[in-house]
């Protein structure tokens, strides 16, 4: 999410500043967010997903976002040129609902494990290791399963 902010500022500024130098330092500024919070993403998807075909699953909608570069072909045409404003104020959009989704996602492990350890609060040294290593419930629906955040 901090990524995801260093994004939104830097297209904020994009959109702000019409000087070129100072222009392209804060798309410099939106590059650093972007292409670190790809790589955060998939390390927190897969950590937090450990059954092997529901990971692959994850992951494989995750690598959705490659379409990115098939969609800003479509919205950095030559007519919006130099400023490309409607490219950028789309781009802006799209982070600002990928940073509420990154919310609401944290938010929700946060409840879940929350619940978890309400749950294991009342059981025992023996249930929570019977938990464990039972069959009953399987990789992330286990009681004991944390969520990393």
């Amino acid at each position: 999410m901090g990524c995801l902010g260093i994004t939104l500022i830097g297209f904020i500024l994009v959109c702000v500043v019409t000087a070129p130098t100072p222009r392209y330092v804060c798309l410099c500024i939106l590059l650093f967010g972007s292409y670190a919070s790809a790589p955060l993403t998939i390390v927190w998807l897969s950590g937090n997903t450990p059954a092997p075909g529901k990971r692959s699953l994850v992951l494989g909608f995750n690598g959705w976002g490659n379409l990115a570069g098939v969609i800003g072909s479509q919205l950095f045409r030559a007519d919006y040129a130099p400023r490309y404003l409607p490219a950028f104020y789309a781009s802006l959009g799209i982070i600002i609902v990928a940073w509420i989704g990154y919310a609401s996602y944290r938010i929700t492990l946060k409840l879940v494990n929350r619940r978890r350890a309400k749950i294991l609060a009342g059981w025992t040294e023996e249930q929570i290791e019977m938990e464990k290593t039972d069959d009953v419930r399987y990789a992330d629906k286990k009681y004991t399963f944390v969520y990393g955040l």
